[in-house]
């Protein structure tokens, strides 16, 4: 959908009256989706907050940063639509992929649906652009020293509340309750498909609203998933993943494309891309694939992509770590999202997680000015860790044999 597409703004809701008491400025760090939930809930309450991400800023209004869709459930659908002020229309014509996916009803929370990430996060910061602080790379300080370190150009604000919505690569590095790299070999690309063959190969996999199809083939699984449909000459931007099992023991692999301990540089080192490509040219050898798989999945039409090795993370940190960075010193920080717990991409809802951290965190500073977060931390932890647990036992389940 086009940049210039204008909304209805919404009168707030009684759940989202004006916060009538001054505090201190929030620091929020990071510009993922909990940093820009949280500092959309607390500007709609009137608390003040300033946004540091080492992001740059956007050069177009929609660029094509995150340029792919999520999965989300009906009631955070909702909630989003309420935060954003926007009608359901608005919201599934500018946000649902597809855009006729309809939006889920009052009476319906047995529903999911795909929405673009990018429109999202724009529809998020316009109130309040002039909030964020970008090209500002945040340090965790060291001992003796202030616990974040901020560069030089950059004015610090006074305040004594911070959240960490910097993710899985935070620097702030706490001691984790779980942590472990699941043995399952990700790569992930993008696609371009033009108007006519999609019409000619896809769209006849996609049925009705669908917005993402799988076929398994042995314990290989690959995935198609609609990212978007370009206004301009209607052409298709998907997603394509390729998952398998590790190959033989985790500790003593052979398997070329297992590298738990890479580093984020070499995700997509031309040499690791090599060997997966030489890997589909293999897979191909024994498997008739059907369209669409075997359009995108061909080494000649790959080679083209922007193609990412994936590692499936999951991680929990621990709760009295969580606890000891709110008490430790004046800088009180509160770990949302991925900086806390992530869980793996393939088979979980992450950004849902991510979402509901923030709306939460937003009505804990509202009651009390987050005095109770060791509470919320506390309250929380079971519901985190049983998660983690059944997004982990998904993502294996899904390679399993008995899914074959």
């Amino acid at each position: 959908m086009a940049a210039g597409h204008s909304f209805k703004r919404l009168p707030p809701t009684s759940d989202h009256a004006p916060f009538d008491s001054p505090m201190s400025p929030i620091k929020i760090l990071g510009s993922g989706l909990s940093a820009l939930t949280l500092a959309l809930s607390l500007c709609i309450k009137e608390i003040p907050f300033k946004i540091y991400t080492k992001d740059c800023r956007p050069q177009k209004p929609l660029s094509n940063r995150h340029n792919y869709s999520l999965l989300l459930k009906a009631s955070t659908i909702k909630d989003l639509r309420i935060l954003l002020s926007i009608t359901r229309d608005d919201f599934r014509k500018f946000l649902m992929v597809p855009s006729t996916t309809p939006f889920p009803p009052d009476d319906l929370d047995n529903f999911e649906a795909r929405v673009h990430r990018g429109r999202l996060e724009y529809l998020l910061r316009q109130d309040f652009e002039q909030e964020i602080e970008w090209n500002c790379e945040i340090k965790a300080g060291t001992m003796g020293s202030p616990p974040l370190v901020f560069p030089p150009h950059v004015k610090d604000i006074k305040g004594h509340l911070t959240f960490d919505c910097m993710g899985v690569h935070s620097p702030i590095i706490c001691a984790d309750r779980y942590r472990s790299t699941e043995s399952i070999v990700v790569f992930r690309g993008t696609s371009e498909v033009s108007k006519s063959l999609w019409n000619q190969k896809f769209r006849g996999w996609f049925h009705g609203n669908e917005a993402q199809i799988q076929a398994r083939f042995d314990n290989i699984v690959l995935q198609l998933i609609i990212n978007n449909f370009s206004p301009d000459n209607g052409d298709v931007s998907l997603t394509c993943i390729y998952s398998r099992p590790c190959w033989g023991d985790m500790a003593e692999s052979l398997d070329t494309l297992w590298l738990p301990t890479r580093s984020v540089d070499e995700a997509s080192s031309p040499s690791l891309i090599a060997k997966f490509l030489n890997e589909i040219e293999l897979f191909r050898l024994d498997h008739e694939l059907p369209e669409p798989y075997d359009e995108i999945f061909n080494p000649e039409n790959l080679k083209g992509n922007k193609i990412v090795h994936w590692l499936m993370r999951t991680k929990l940190t621990a709760l009295p770590e969580l606890i000891n960075l709110w008490r430790s010193s004046d800088e009180k920080v509160i770990k949302l999202g991925d900086a806390s717990y992530n869980m793996p991409i393939i088979g979980s809802t992450g950004a849902e997680f991510a979402i509901r951290d923030a709306l939460d965190a937003a009505e804990e500073i509202e009651k009390d000015r987050g005095a109770s977060f060791p509470r919320w931390f506390i309250d929380r932890q079971d519901m985190k860790e049983s998660q983690v647990t059944a997004c982990r036992r998904n993502l294996i389940e899904i390679h399993s044999e008995k899914n074959k």
